[in-house]
């Protein structure tokens, strides 16, 4: 590695059916040194998660063929993968819907629209 390189910070998966918010999400995390792995919705983030265990997960809640809620609850019902840290965006502000998630298991909550300086630092503390 040269030293014009950043040091890897740690992987993760960033899973949500809007291309651009994935693209943006994931320039911001590459940018601040992490490897970024892209997925559209829980199925595809799992078989992920199964190829290589992510350092964290930056998941959508509402999405197509499996939502963020039910992909947490197979990821804190699988040993190999109930310790990765989840954040879960939303773009609705339901209080009872950010304390469903974090009742899941979810380590932390955003609320669309986010600003990039705060997800990187919740991802950073994860």
């Amino acid at each position: 590695m040269n030293a014009a390189s950043p040091q890897i910070q740690g992987s993760v998966i960033v899973v949500d059916d809007e291309e651009s918010v994935r693209n943006l999400v994931a320039v911001a995390l590459r940018r601040a040194g992490y490897e970024v792995t892209l997925a559209a919705h829980g199925r595809e983030a799992l078989q992920r998660v199964e190829e290589a265990l992510p350092d964290l997960i930056v998941s959508d809640v509402t999405m197509p063929e499996m939502d963020g809620l039910e992909l947490l609850g197979r990821l804190r019902a699988d040993p190999a993968a109930s310790a990765i840290p989840v954040i879960l965006l939303t773009a609705r502000d339901d209080p009872e819907e950010v304390v469903g998630g974090l009742k899941l298991g979810a380590d932390d909550y955003l609320v669309k629209p986010f600003r990039m300086a705060e997800l990187l630092a919740r991802v950073q503390s994860k």
